[in-house]
């Protein structure tokens, strides 16, 4: 999932999850801003927050949700907000 951010300074952030091996990237024009393996987690929503430029400040907020049982055979609904509005939204 791929989205804008920002008016005046643009940035680009990609979101990437892979299911099998539980590899989940987040980066900002390129830049690695999470880069982590999940494995098993009780919680059943995960939360990614930073902020994203240096003049045009914006506070960048990631959530990836999950069922309770056989999660990795589900969709996966991936939300992301940017200054607390919704701007994207995908499925991992």
């Amino acid at each position: 999932m791929t989205f804008p951010v920002g008016d005046t300074e643009k940035h680009t952030v990609v979101f990437s999850f892979d299911k099998f091996w539980g590899r989940l990237t987040i980066t900002v024009d390129g830049q690695s801003v999470v880069d982590t393996v999940r494995g098993f987690s009780a919680s059943t929503v995960k939360t990614w927050a930073f902020e994203v430029g240096r003049q045009e400040r914006h506070a960048v907020r990631v959530e990836k949700h999950r069922a309770t049982f056989f999660a990795g055979f589900r969709p996966q609904p991936v939300y992301a907000f940017v200054d607390d509005a919704l701007v994207a939204q995908g499925v991992a």
